[in-house]
């Protein structure tokens, strides 16, 4: 790397470190002020949300690739937005909706500049493999030297019952599991791509995290998204389509179906508890509120904390104490509609699965091929979370922000504009 490119590389780094952990590193649950009101944003976060979007456009700009950003965005995603902000604005709490929806398009461009900062695909997994090792050293450096900041303890103002799970740098136990199985992924990738040791030694500690954070729905779906990239390399496109709609619809039914469709719910009854920890109340109540606005429902993720769902919700009806779905489906289908859950499935379900069929036959290199494997178990493993967990289309959450990126990488290769 040249000097420009190793500046650039480490504010790649750091400025991934601050997405990830949505400018909260090591924040403390023992304080009430976690009960604070959910509905006021973080000064900091929004105004380093901002810096960084700006200082990844100057970087951008400065590459002569602005044009090539523009024509990324296409069609789909202007549209998408302007319908979550047309519901928006017939929502409840309009000024809300808007301010959380202008979060999530600033991370989305965050997310479509960065593989425009890079010249070639070596520095772009070396600055990610240089942040993914850092996380995963600072979580163990939290647990080690800061409990009370990396593990959930009994002095948590919330949720004391997850005393002892792991957390790390992130906020709560469910963001460092999804990270720690993107931290593996890394790593295996770094090993595909020469540095054997480093990606080995980065599995081992990503995966350690993983199992400390005691997080179930990652752990069970690390392995079919591994799988399924491997897979989908190899397949033609009918059948690799059919893989993926398997996994991903296969996993929606087998969760919401008990809920949403009664033939299935006595086959439900027969599993394990789809929902991991008693998710069906959450979902019955998200999808009744759904079917009561079909169309423009009411406004981007303000559903659960501005008292709307207590307008929905039964009297004593302790699901509408939560603060999301705990599924993407039904999260968009509550912000924007059966419309604007379309138009979510098409950015990233549909239009991907087009992507990967034109970069597939392109791929002959095995570094090439090891980074498609790379961004497609990324992107299931996103979409299939989506069945457990509000990842999908979830402003800065650190996971969606990890799919937005496999997206946008699969975006400009497509289109040649990112040649590895």
């Amino acid at each position: 790397m040249s000097g420009a490119a190793r500046f650039s590389g480490l504010f790649v780094a750091l400025a991934l470190l601050a997405l990830w952990t949505q400018a909260q590193p090591f924040a403390s649950l023992s304080s009430h002020g976690v009960l604070d009101d959910p509905t006021q944003s973080s000064l900091l976060r929004r105004n380093l949300t901002l810096l960084i979007l700006a200082l990844f456009l100057a970087l951008v700009w400065r590459r002569g690739r602005l044009d090539q950003l523009r024509r990324a965005m296409g069609w789909l995603v202007p549209l998408l937005f302007a319908w979550f902000a047309f519901c928006a604005l017939l929502g409840a709490s309009p000024g809300l909706a808007l301010n959380r929806l202008a979060l999530a398009g600033i991370t989305l461009a965050i997310a479509f500049c960065l593989p425009l900062v890079f010249e070639r695909l070596g520095d772009f997994v070396l600055v990610l493999g240089l942040a993914a090792s850092l996380a995963v050293a600072l979580c163990f450096l939290g647990g080690l030297f800061v409990p009370d900041l990396a593990i959930h303890s009994l002095r948590d103002a919330v949720e004391q019952g997850l005393a002892g799970d792991w957390r790390g740098m992130f906020r709560h136990k469910n963001d460092l599991a999804p990270m720690s199985v993107h931290f593996i992924l890394v790593g295996l990738l770094l090993r595909q791509m020469g540095w054997r040791f480093w990606g080995l030694a980065l599995m081992a500690g990503a995966l350690a995290l993983l199992l400390l954070s005691g997080g179930k729905t990652s752990a069970l779906l690390l392995v079919p998204a591994l799988i399924g990239a491997m897979a989908l390399l190899r397949l033609g496109d009918r059948a690799g389509a059919a893989l993926v709609l398997l996994l991903v619809g296969g996993l929606a039914l087998v969760t919401l179906g008990g809920v949403a469709f009664p033939p299935l719910t006595a086959l439900v009854a027969h599993l394990p508890d789809p929902s991991f920890t008693g998710r069906s109340d959450i979902w019955r109540l998200g999808l009744e509120a759904a079917a009561a606005r079909p169309i423009t429902g009411y406004g981007y993720a303000v559903f659960w904390d501005t008292g709307v769902t207590y307008a929905v919700a039964g009297s004593g009806d302790t699901a509408a104490q939560v603060s999301h779905a705990h599924n993407g489906f039904v999260e968009n289908a509550l912000a924007a509609g059966l419309p604007g859950l379309v138009l979510v499935l098409a950015f990233t379900l549909i239009a991907p699965l087009g992507h990967i069929a034109a970069i597939r036959p392109r791929c002959a290199d095995p570094k090439a091929r090891a980074f498609l494997q790379f961004l497609v178990a990324n992107w299931l493993f996103v979409l299939m979370s989506a069945s457990l967990e509000s990842v999908l289309f979830n402003r800065g959450d650190s996971i969606w922000f990890t799919g937005l990126l496999a997206l946008a990488c699969l975006r400009y290769w497509s289109r040649a504009e990112l040649a590895p």
